[in-house]
């Protein structure tokens, strides 16, 4: 068996997938809407499913304003707890009367859901929104859309939105169930982490209509857009949450992955992202960049490399693999110590470098010691297979 053959047959390409969740971990999620007015109060739930305490800030986010610096407030929370923010809006920012939204940012995953509600003497009605990972929300390119809008005298409808990081371009169509445009095109742009809510009317220039899907395209930035269906008797709301947007829909899946060296030979493999996390990586690195003659071993890549935040791969994500020695083959052994970033392109593709330095080898492989070249850096480049 050669070395190559070797470290094939040390490679196990094992697929973990996850379960589709109602609600989605993350550790950077927007809640798109709460208020407090009148009678109306938001509460606020956030969940901590692993198994190690999350320290956790929640940022109150005003509506038509960019949020580049909000406030906030921070806890932490214990392995499986539950922190409920009773009307968050007066007792935790202290504001009598507000409208905006949530971010709730976190040091590992976290699960968060709302509900906007009225009180009237002993009975409560009101609508929830659920918290949605920014990695979920439509980015530019991407569309979307939500179902079941209705404006008459029974019912009125609603537009909510919140943008990301770099504020968004959101264009909105509204169409019948036949197809058939209803109303005027709308483009809005959004600032840094800005909540949006209009009555579709107002923005759109609607008048009724009994069934309607609202049809979401974003050309910049990123950004959680929907609907809401209010009846006009109760005043009682339904959140029309928007479908899973383009691009693969949501990011979590299984990608395919090549890594190219500047001599154009790749090796490759699978990783899995699920529940905001780089759950597997499953692959091989060969760099004849060193020299062919030098190292030309294919190493097994990232058994070592346990679950970590998706978040964490646009600033590089370290880890060491070690590869023992194997008499049959000759193969001494060693260590290799990998530097790994890349960041989502949408919701299916992503594109980044891979460095390497060896350590540790011996005979035939001492040439895979040291730092391998990296200008050219080596490219990674992956695409969702499912």
């Amino acid at each position: 068996m050669n070395r190559k053959t070797f470290a094939l047959a040390c490679l196990s390409l094992l697929i973990a997938v996850s379960p589709a969740l109602a609600l989605n971990p993350g550790n950077d999620v927007l809640v798109p809407a709460a208020v407090r007015i009148a009678n109306w109060v938001t509460d606020l739930y956030v969940m901590n499913p692993g198994n190690t305490t999350v320290s956790v800030e929640v940022f109150w986010l005003v509506r038509d304003h960019d949020n580049t610096a909000p406030g906030s407030i921070t806890f932490d929370l214990l392995p499986g707890e539950t922190e409920i923010l009773d009307d968050v809006i007066l007792n935790d920012f202290l504001l009598d009367e507000g409208a905006g939204a949530f971010r709730v940012v976190a040091d590992d995953v976290v699960v968060v859901n709302s509900r906007i509600f009225a009180v009237e003497g002993s009975e409560t009605f009101g609508q929830g929104f659920e918290g949605v990972p920014v990695w979920a929300a439509t980015a530019a390119g991407q569309s979307t859309s939500a179902v079941g809008l209705t404006l008459n005298s029974d019912f009125r409808s609603n537009i909510y939105a919140i943008s990301g990081a770099d504020g968004a371009t959101v264009n909105l169509e509204l169409v019948d169930p036949s197809g058939a445009r209803i109303g005027n095109l709308l483009t809005k742009e959004l600032g840094t982490y800005e909540p949006y809510l209009r009555n579709i009317d107002d923005v759109m220039n609607t008048g009724d209509f009994a069934n309607g899907t609202l049809l979401i395209t974003v050309s910049s930035g990123s950004a959680v857009v929907g609907a809401s269906k209010v009846d006009n008797g109760s005043g009682d709301p339904t959140t029309l949450e928007s479908a899973s947007s383009g691009g693969g829909g949501s990011i979590e899946g299984t990608y395919q992955f090549a890594i190219y060296d500047s001599l154009a030979f790749a090796s490759g493999g699978n990783l899995v992202i699920a529940n905001g996390l780089v759950d597997v990586i499953n692959g091989t690195y060969l760099n004849f960049d060193k020299g062919p003659e030098d190292c030309p071993t294919l190493f097994p890549f990232g058994q070592s490399l346990g679950p970590t935040l998706l978040g964490d791969f646009a600033d590089g994500v370290q880890w060491s693999e070690n590869y023992e020695e194997d008499t049959n083959t000759g193969f001494a052994g060693g260590d290799m110590l990998y530097t790994v970033t890349f960041t989502m392109d949408g919701n299916s593709s992503f594109i980044g470098s891979v460095d390497a330095v060896g350590s540790g080898f011996s005979g035939l492989d001492e040439g895979c010691n040291g730092i391998f070249p990296t200008t050219p850096p080596l490219n990674l480049m992956g695409g969702k297979s499912n």
